[in-house]
């Protein structure tokens, strides 16, 4: 790298600062020539090139004689700090377009998750999240049915939409984290709880899942609602060596408002009963409706079968609510996306950080699990809840406790 500037390029300078401060002292209006002069990047950073050899290097180069130039000239040294800031925009600029996620579309509804308003304030994984730059890769889940390597999950393909109003957690660093999950060996107790706020919520009928309306897309017959999504989590999660209680209470049914507020309860005393417990699942579906009216799913095809995407919902202390340990949450939906992500790229949407706290300030375990979309089928969200359970399971089965 070049130290010093050449006689002739010296040259170059003192003329070039000698006639910049010929035009300022021939103009009346001293502020107006300033601003002529520096109101084009492209002349600052020409003269700076000019007189110093090149930009990209300047804090190297201007040392010793052209470091008195510069102090000269003002136009030229108002260009040095032009320069810097040009170039610290250009990586920014290049940092946020390599952090583009897609947009999803949810939003509030009686404070639950849906997408009846289709604006949405997307984040993603910060720049420095790639897995080279982390201290430790992540361990292997496996379980009896299942092994999926973490370990080529980059930091970067973890997608959050952040959608609180103060919080802007670092997902570079929550995936580095353990979540705070102990779970005690299924013989002991229950692990798991599955359960539904929103119980009757349902999809499109399609073939023979057809289904007597309790409201529009919802039923209370349990073989079409969430609570048969449900169920089919329960069969993978005891096929995998958890042991699950799953409640099949209707708190959304006969009346909806008031139902996060009664499913509290119900999960409280769940706890009581088996303190065991530690991960609560709270499954839902998701409802994407555009303003003409238009139904949307959220489907992928894996190995040939239509499976509904899902999607991950972490609540937090961001909307007053005490939620101390949010993070704890934050983390493991890291996990879990990350899990699902090895198991099929395509099967998990971007987690949702709200500031609704959705009871999930109970246990370290807790989210809230949105499967498909009112416009999937019953068999597409059947298969998306049976490969979550997969990828859920193979996590959870390395926080049990050696018996």
């Amino acid at each position: 790298m070049k130290k010093h500037v050449t006689v002739p390029r010296r040259a170059v300078a003192l003329a070039a600062a000698a006639s910049t401060l010929w035009v300022v002292w021939r103009t009346a209006d001293l502020d107006a020539a300033k601003t002529a002069l520096c109101s084009s990047g492209a002349i600052v950073t020409g003269l700076l090139e000019y007189q110093l050899g090149r930009a990209d290097d300047t804090d190297d180069l201007l040392d010793g004689w052209a470091e008195l130039v510069v102090d000269q000239s003002p136009v030229l040294s108002q260009g040095k700090e032009a320069v810097s800031a040009a170039q610290q925009q250009e990586t920014a600029d290049e940092q946020e377009e390599s952090d583009q996620v897609p947009e999803t579309d949810p939003a509030d509804e009686e404070g639950d998750i849906s997408a009846e308003e289709t604006e949405t304030a997307s984040t993603s994984a910060e720049p420095e999240q790639e897995l080279e730059e982390e201290a430790e890769p992540k361990a292997e889940p496996e379980t009896e049915g299942i092994t999926l390597d973490l370990s080529q999950i980059k930091t970067s393909q973890l997608k959050v939409d952040n959608h609180t109003e103060g919080l802007n957690p670092s997902v570079a660093d929550d995936w580095a984290a353990e979540p705070s999950l102990t779970l005690q060996p299924a013989s002991e107790g229950p692990q798991i709880l599955i359960m539904h706020t929103h119980a009757t919520e349902a999809y499109t009928m399609d073939g023979d899942d057809v289904y007597v309306e309790s409201d529009e897309s919802r039923t209370t017959d349990e073989n079409y609602n969430m609570i048969r999504v449900g169920e089919e989590m329960k069969a993978v999660f005891e096929e995998l060596g958890l042991s699950v209680v799953h409640d099949a209470t209707t708190y959304d049914y006969p009346g909806y408002s008031g139902s996060y507020g009664r499913s509290l309860e119900g999960v409280q005393n769940y706890l009581e009963q088996y303190p065991t417990i530690q991960v609560v699942l709270d499954v839902h579906r998701d409802a994407l409706i555009g303003s003409d009216g238009t139904v949307y799913a959220k489907t992928t095809t894996i190995d040939g079968e239509q499976v509904a995407q899902v999607m991950l919902v972490v609540g937090t202390d961001d909307g007053g609510l005490t939620h101390p340990n949010w993070e704890d949450n934050f983390t493991l939906a890291l996990k879990l996306q990350g899990a699902m992500l090895a198991l099929d790229g395509t099967l998990p949407r971007n987690i949702d950080l709200r500031s609704q706290r959705f009871n999930q300030h109970l246990t370290a375990g807790s989210l809230l699990v949105e499967v498909g979309t009112s416009g999937n089928t019953l068999q597409e969200a059947l298969a998306g809840a049976r490969l979550f359970a997969q990828a859920a399971g193979a996590v959870y089965s390395q926080y049990v406790i050696s018996s």
